[in-house]
């Protein structure tokens, strides 16, 4: 674990850079551990019911948190978040969806 917290350390740009993040969803077991994951990135909320966390972590050193989140005993699952991946330019969707209703018009 020490190896993971020097590497975040090390990687701590100044505060006006603007580093990419990614969302992580951990499942676990029991509730009592939640704490721990802190260690791994920011954790902006944790749902006691559902049994899961949601963990922002720098996307540079992503499969390193992800490997270290999966071997905890605790943790049931892990999920990355698939937002990076989707494309977010909706203008082509807008034209599409506009000729669409114009054809069946």
């Amino acid at each position: 674990m020490v190896d993971i917290t020097t590497a975040l350390e090390q990687t701590k740009p100044s505060s006006l850079d603007i580093v990419s993040r990614t969302a992580i969803y951990v499942f676990y077991n029991n509730y009592k551990y939640v704490r721990q994951l802190s260690r791994f990135g920011d954790m902006s909320y944790s749902s006691k019911k559902a049994r899961y966390a949601l963990l922002y972590v720098n996307t540079d050193i992503l499969e390193e948190v992800v490997a270290k989140v999966q071997a905890l005993h605790f943790v049931k699952e892990v999920r990355v978040s698939v937002l990076d991946d989707l494309d977010r330019d909706f203008s082509t969707a807008f034209h599409e969806t506009v000729e669409a209703i114009k054809k069946n018009s």
